[in-house]
């Protein structure tokens, strides 16, 4: 599974990295950077938490094919 995050919808809040820091964190504009790529080492139902939590709906979860 691929994480992808729309930076340009992202509102800062946060919530994303409370739910997984390890893949979040908050960037010096304020808005969430991507730490990682692939999101198979992360639970899948953490991960999912965060996704359906953002506010903004800037995070997408795409599966492999």
């Amino acid at each position: 599974m691929r994480i992808e995050l729309n930076r340009e919808l992202c509102a800062g809040s946060a919530t994303c990295t409370g739910f997984v820091p390890t893949a979040f964190k908050i960037g010096q504009d304020g808005r969430a950077v991507l730490l990682i790529d692939d999101a198979d080492e992360i639970d899948a139902d953490t991960l999912a938490d965060a996704v359906a939590n953002c506010p903004v709906e800037a995070i997408t979860l795409i599966e492999a094919e």
